[in-house]
């Protein structure tokens, strides 16, 4: 009988990522609700959606398509720990909160995922010449190294 271990990961990274992309939200309206839950459970009064917008050839027609989204709030904000745990799925600060929502740590990165090849979150507590920022790369445009 053979004994020896064979070590191997649990879940491969770039295959979950993919899983994940592809489950979820129906669409960015359900993706961007999640982002306003987590703004208004951070104590945020004022929400703002903001879109870029790029005109685009589509079948020799001009076409608005929008480019990349950003949602900004006036909630507490994410000390370096807390930002750093933001966009690790099934982290965050209110796992064992069941009062509301937000308790399993998957909305942030995962409705995010699901709309984009890349998630940049900037925050601050003291004012923006103290904004923190992350990010969470999903294209190989990120990481040429990984793209062989």
């Amino acid at each position: 009988m053979n004994t020896q271990a064979v070590h191997y990961e649990l879940v491969p990274p770039h295959l979950v990522i993919k899983a994940m992309r592809d489950s979820g939200y129906k669409n960015a309206a359900y993706a961007l609700a999640e982002l306003i839950d987590n703004a208004v459970q951070a104590g945020a009064r004022t929400v703002q959606l903001l879109c870029l917008e790029t005109e685009k050839m589509v079948n020799g027609q001009k076409r608005r398509q929008v480019e990349e989204i950003a949602v900004l709030d006036d909630g507490c904000g994410m000390d370096a720990n807390v930002l750093r745990m933001a966009l690790q799925f099934g982290n965050g600060t209110r796992l064992e909160d069941r009062s509301g929502i937000g308790r399993f740590g998957m909305g942030l990165p995962n409705s995010s995922i699901s709309q984009c090849q890349r998630v940049d979150v900037w925050s601050w507590q003291h004012g923006t010449d103290q904004a923190l920022h992350t990010y969470l790369p999903l294209s190989y445009d990120d990481h040429p190294e990984q793209a062989a």
